[in-house]
């Protein structure tokens, strides 16, 4: 492991007391509406900055659109939810992809209400976290394996599974433990690979993967932004 490798270990296991600590100390059953807010918030993440993700998924939870029981087409009405500007940071900014995300959240509610009638329901139903996040990853259209597992951790539903982002994926370069692209891995089945290395490594450190990840993702944007000012 090279040297900068090695720092950068040292920092992750530093900070993981304090990560796994504050995680389950606040972990507990969320509500349906919370858990709606959490999924819609991890389906409007991507690709875009999060600070707007979480505005958007706030909007939505205001009106109520998808943690009441309502099994219909949601289409238009988060449509014109994710279409008004948001209030981020002190001004307005429109989330990027308006209509394409509504179609997804809405695709998302229909299939869990004709599987389990509400998304508590489908959690508390199957206790495999594999299994839950293949049945997210096949059935609610905008959760990819990466998605589905931040959804399933931030809910704490479970802290085995990783949430292998590009910032995890280039600590795990670091580490030897993944040489493909940054941007993100294509697939249950090769996410499902890198997901077991990093889970190894993890319970080398006597860690969990889900959390671990978290002390990752931290300390990677530190290092990156300390990086970038050393080079400007």
């Amino acid at each position: 492991m090279r040297e900068a490798g090695q720092d950068l270990e040292r920092a992750v296991v530093a900070i993981y007391p304090e990560i796994a600590g504050r995680a389950y100390a606040t972990a507990g059953d969320l509500c349906e509406r919370s858990l709606w807010r959490e999924l819609s918030c991890c389906v409007l993440s991507s690709q875009v900055p999060y600070a707007v993700a979480v505005a958007a998924a706030e909007a939505i939870d205001r009106q109520g659109l998808l943690h009441l029981s309502f099994d219909g087409d949601l289409t238009h009405e988060l449509t014109t939810v994710l279409k008004t500007p948001l209030a981020v940071g002190g001004s307005l900014r429109n989330y990027r992809f308006p209509a394409s995300r509504a179609r997804q959240l809405s695709s998302t509610k229909r299939a869990v209400c004709a599987a389990s009638g509400s998304l508590r329901n489908l959690l508390d139903g199957d206790t495999d976290p594999v299994a839950l996040r293949s049945w997210l990853v096949n059935n609610a259209p905008g959760l990819g394996p990466k998605q589905a597992s931040m959804f399933l951790r931030n809910s704490g539903v479970t802290y085995s599974l990783a949430v292998l982002d590009r910032h995890v994926l280039d600590f795990m370069k670091e580490m030897g433990l993944y040489s493909g692209p940054s941007n993100h891995i294509s697939g249950l089945s090769a996410y499902g690979r890198y997901e077991s290395d990093l889970r190894s490594y993890a319970e080398r450190l006597g860690a969990a993967v889900g959390l671990l990840d978290w002390a990752i993702w931290i300390v990677m944007r530190v290092f990156k932004g300390a990086r970038k000012e050393i080079a400007a």
